[in-house]
C-alpha cells in the first residue's frame, strides 16, 4: 500500500517539508509555487545567473524577432 506523501508526489503535488517554517508555509498556503524555489536553491549561484542569463537572451531574440517582423 502506497502511502500518502507517496501518492502526492507521483501525482506531482508538492510535499510541504517537515521542518517548513511559518513564512515557507504561508508562501504555500498563498499559493506560490515553493517546489520552483526547492528547485532554485538547489543550484549554484553561478548556475541561478546562467539560467537568468540564457532566459535573458531568449527574450531578446524574441523581442528583435518580432522588431524585424513588424517592420516588414
Amino acid at each position: 500500500m502506497i502511502d500518502e506523501e507517496t501518492l502526492a508526489q507521483i501525482n506531482g503535488k508538492y510535499v510541504m517539508p517537515p521542518d517548513a517554517g511559518p513564512a515557507w508555509r504561508a508562501a504555500s498556503d498563498y499559493g506560490f509555487d515553493m517546489s520552483l524555489v526547492e528547485e532554485a536553491l538547489r543550484l549554484t549561484p553561478e548556475q541561478r545567473l546562467e539560467q537568468h542569463q540564457r532566459a535573458l537572451d531568449m527574450i531578446l531574440e524574441l523581442k528583435e524577432a518580432g522588431q524585424r517582423h513588424a517592420a516588414k
